[in-house]
């Protein structure tokens, strides 16, 4: 009887030790890591991804393979969160953005449940790789039928050469003033080694997300937006028809001799040396800027004035610092004038011109670097002689 009995826990012991192992069942969580969407590839191969239990210590990191995959195994049910991270040389990131500049990837997803085997993708962000940039600047001017001069049809496009959204809100472009010939080097460049004078700036309103620019995508300035070629105010031998500008600089006066285009939004003058009946900026080239001033800019503008070194003209300019540069080219009326700079070299470490002088109704473009999943990335090397090509014909949204 008592070997019957001892047999009986036996086997009660083997039936409870049983239905344990079979109460924990374990399961497989598939994790995909993906690039952002402006990278050239999809799969982030080679990104650690780790995996924790939510109230628990368990946790575990895996590298995700060549196709960004990797396969967390042994989990049991429960709340996880799945984290990635990648850090990229520059010579990578340039590889997947047509921009060399190291960046770190991350993502999260938080309250990932596990109640089979599952699968589960993130797709990695980090800092904004490029900026906005002059893509193609039109400064030249026309000639009329009648061989006279026209310049009301000059442009600016600017683009998104980054991998992403950048909101256009409060974006001043902007001239800087150079030099007189004599001396050749601008006085500014010496006195200010960290600053740039500007003569005349405009900025885009908006409450600071109401004009975005997608990556790829570009926003044209016009000095007056309409049609050149057919209006009756306008040019016929001009190339360019401006009336689905998105921006126009008008300038409001008494006389009315400027051309409100119903059409065409019209900028915020931020400030001016002078001004005429249009913002004419030098047909032979000038030093052009597109910069952000943080806080209120009619503040900014009146606590940063300034004078010319060495002038004993009371006009005053107003001084930005070059940090707050985002982008700025210079061209010069032809190529000898190379020992007269006006913006500091970090900003344009050279130059580009017209070759065949002026009202020609050419434009100079910034060269195309690559192309990355049909969005055109173009050069940005902080020198206009290699960035930028000349004797272009014009071709504003256009890449």
């Amino acid at each position: 009887m008592k070997k019957i009995g001892m047999l009986l826990l036996l086997l009660f012991a083997i039936v409870i030790i049983s239905c344990d192992e079979e109460e924990v069942p374990l399961y497989q969580l598939t994790v995909t890591v993906n690039y952002p969407d402006n990278y050239n590839s999809e799969g982030a191969d080679g990104a650690m991804v780790a995996l924790s239990e939510e109230g628990s210590s368990n946790a575990d990191t895996v590298q995700a393979d060549a196709s960004g995959v990797a396969v967390f195994t042994g989990l049991r049910t429960g709340i996880y969160t799945v984290s990635s991270t990648k850090s990229m040389s520059a010579s990578e990131t340039e590889s997947e953005t047509g921009i060399s500049e190291e960046v770190l990837l991350t993502a999260v997803e938080n309250n990932v449940s596990v109640l089979a085997d599952d699968e589960v993708t993130i797709t990695l962000a980090g800092a904004v790789l490029g900026d906005l940039v002059f893509k193609e600047v039109y400064y030249a001017g026309s000639s009329t039928p009648e061989d006279g001069s026209y310049f009301s049809d000059q442009y600016y496009e600017i683009y998104n050469n980054s991998t992403d959204v950048i909101y256009a809100d409060n974006l001043c472009i902007g001239v800087v003033d150079g030099w007189s010939f004599s001396p050749a080097i601008s006085p500014w460049l010496e006195e200010y080694p960290s600053k740039s004078a500007v003569q005349s700036f405009w900025y885009i309103p908006g409450a600071g997300e109401e004009y975005p620019i997608n990556p790829g995508e570009s926003i044209i300035i016009a000095q007056d937006g309409i049609n050149h070629k057919t209006d009756e105010l306008g040019n016929p031998n001009s190339p360019v028809d401006m009336s689905n500008a998105d921006w126009e600089t008008f300038v409001a006066r008494d006389d009315n001799r400027d051309i409100d285009a119903p059409g065409v939004p019209n900028l915020t003058l931020g400030y001016a040396t002078y001004m005429g009946f249009d913002w004419l900026t030098s047909v032979f080239g000038g030093a052009y800027v597109i910069f952000r001033i943080d806080g209120d800019i009619d503040s900014y503008v009146e606590a940063n004035k300034a004078t010319k070194p060495g002038s004993t003209s009371a006009t005053e300019y107003v001084l930005i610092d070059n940090e707050m540069v985002i982008d700025g080219f210079q061209a010069y009326g032809d190529d000898s004038e190379t020992s007269m700079p006006k913006l500091h070299a970090t900003i344009d470490a050279g130059f580009t011109f017209d070759p065949n002088g002026t009202y020609t109704g050419k434009c100079v473009r910034r060269k195309v670097k690559t192309v990355i999943d049909g969005r055109p990335v173009y050069q940005d090397t902080n020198n206009s002689t290699d960035d930028f090509l000349n004797d272009q014909e014009c071709q504003p949204g256009v890449n």
